[in-house]
């Protein structure tokens, strides 16, 4: 059986990171276009600017994304001439501006792509998939470009002076993918892919066990440390290469499913991060799974970095818990999993978690 995969690529340090662009990008051309947020942009560009020029390389345009990541944005920006133009092109900032950096590429038949992430919330900037979304925030679908960005470049020293919350969120989600993963894929006979993601995965979790409380209160104190960094790239890097090397189907189970239907409640949607309500939607997952071993282990990190654990640290109340419910269990997350995830399972384990002191 042939297979063909394409592992993430990244280089890690402070603002001497950069210094390693011009050896990353002299394959591909002496030009390139950078597309990314208003505020990452202002971040990173005084550190890149100086390393592009002694280097030769011609920035063709500055361009802000559009706060959002839609298939219209993305093909707008595909069809500037300076866009065309450039040999490659760089995306700089959170995971909207990876993502629609993404769509920019598949539009522009594979045009080389790099990343420099200026917010340690997701694997965006080394993952092969963008999450589309509408003009008015809706989601859309799923892009994939054909490979992980060619190179990710990772400044410490830029990401530890963003908003501590990003971080806060972003590790909720990761931990997620671990037991997600991990939930998805039993019982099924895994190709060496697969089994490559899944023994990654526990890095997803691990690390954030051991090191996430202090790696978040040096990043409320802008202060970087061993534990901060770990951290960046537990949610950086690990993250994305276990989203790469296990099936699509395997990146998503019932703490999303439950995150999906939390937010159907719009208090919840508008004032909550996504990776703060799937770390909710992840104590539901090892309650219906009975791993109440792992639950115990989580709940005081849970309360020490201050990650709900009740529906109203959500803006909700167990009047919602028929809406989350029936949500939860009509998405597609939940198709690929051990057993059949019923609805009884899911209001009984909500309930459980209400119930705890």
């Amino acid at each position: 059986m042939r297979s063909t995969h394409c592992l993430p690529s990244y280089s890690f340090g402070g603002h001497d990171v950069f210094d390693a662009i011009p050896k990353f990008t002299k394959l591909y051309g002496k030009s390139v276009a950078i597309i990314g947020g208003e505020t990452a942009l202002s971040k990173a560009l005084p550190h890149i600017r100086s390393v592009l020029d002694k280097a030769g390389i011609k920035v063709l345009d500055i361009i802000h994304f559009g706060g959002e990541c839609t298939f219209a944005r993305g093909k707008e920006i595909a069809q500037m001439a300076s866009v065309k133009d450039a040999d490659f092109l760089f995306a700089v900032g959170g995971g909207k501006a990876m993502d629609t950096v993404k769509v920019v590429a598949i539009e522009l038949d594979d045009k080389p792509f790099f990343t420099i992430p200026t917010i340690a919330s997701t694997c965006a900037a080394t993952s092969e998939v963008a999450a589309v979304y509408t003009a008015d925030h809706t989601f859309d679908d799923v892009a994939f470009v054909n490979h992980p960005p060619v190179h990710c470049f990772i400044d410490a020293d830029i990401l530890v002076e963003a908003p501590s919350r990003y971080l806060w969120a972003g590790m909720g989600d990761t931990i997620a993918k671990h037991y997600e993963t991990h939930l998805s894929a039993r019982n099924r006979e895994q190709d060496y892919n697969t089994q490559l993601g899944l023994t990654l995965a526990s890095m997803c979790s691990e690390p954030i066990l051991a090191h996430g409380i202090q790696a978040y209160k040096d990043s409320q104190a802008n202060k970087r440390s061993d534990a901060f960094d770990t951290i960046a790239m537990t949610v950086i890097f690990t993250t994305g290469v276990v989203s790469g090397c296990v099936p699509m189907a395997y990146n998503s189970n019932m703490a999303h499913a439950v995150c999906y239907g939390c937010v159907t409640n719009k208090e919840t949607e508008e004032n909550h991060l996504h990776g703060e309500i799937v770390a909710y939607g992840l104590l539901i997952l090892l309650t219906v799974d009975q791993q109440m071993d792992e639950l115990q282990r989580w709940l005081p990190v849970y309360r020490e970095l201050g990650w709900p654990t009740k529906l109203s640290q959500l803006d909700l109340t167990a009047s919602h818990i028929p809406q989350i419910v029936e949500k939860a269990t009509s998405v597609h997350d939940i198709d690929v999993s051990p057993y059949k995830i019923t609805a009884d399972m899911l209001t009984k384990a909500i309930q459980y978690m209400e119930s705890l002191d």
